[in-house]
């Protein structure tokens, strides 16, 4: 029967023991965390307080479906273009620091968008205006309309989530999927 040794974590640290997967997350792993956690819910509180505050001076206002459409259409759009400029470094500087394992598909549909920060925000920002349009249409068949302010304040914050994080999945997998690393 063979012996198993326990080194405390403290102690395989100091001494270089500590293994590889202690230290690199997995693709997924990473992906759920940046794209749900960051670039979904954090990003939609942020677009929610910000909407908030841009009608913080009329608490009356009130939006109907084609308001309500336009607005999110035009939201995801943006949300699409800077979430990209602003993910592609980060994503690089992770896969320099070797903080996730670099194991996305190098053969899927999304490894054939464009590659660069600006040629690939392009198609995240059309794909972010369709997907978010066409979500807000059909909600607003179902929402009790015309939206109050803190009504479309709460819709536009969980639109703004489920965009950002849709357009995060596919700004890192496609960084991911077109990463080579430096050679030293």
């Amino acid at each position: 029967m063979p012996t198993i040794h326990y080194v405390p974590q403290k102690l395989a640290h100091q001494e270089g023991r500590v293994s590889m997967a202690a230290e690199t997350k997995a693709f997924k792993s990473y992906l759920a965390n940046k794209c749900i956690i960051g670039y979904g819910i954090i990003n939609g509180i942020v677009n929610a307080a910000i909407f908030f505050g841009m009608n913080a001076s009329n608490p009356d206002v009130t939006f109907a479906a084609g308001k309500v459409v336009e607005e999110i259409v035009l939201t995801g759009a943006l949300l699409g273009l800077i979430l990209t400029w602003c993910v592609v470094p980060l994503t690089k500087m992770d896969l320099r620091k070797n903080v996730y394992k670099a194991d996305a598909d190098r053969n899927g549909i999304i490894a054939k968008l464009p590659g660069g920060a600006i040629t690939l925000s392009i198609p995240v920002g059309i794909i972010a205006a369709v997907v978010a349009g066409a979500l807000a249409w059909v909600f607003t068949m179902f929402l009790p309309m015309p939206l109050t302010r803190t009504g479309m304040m709460i819709f536009k914050g969980c639109m703004c989530a489920v965009v950002g994080a849709l357009s995060g999945y596919i700004v890192v997998t496609r960084t991911t999927a077109g990463f080579e690393p430096e050679s030293k």
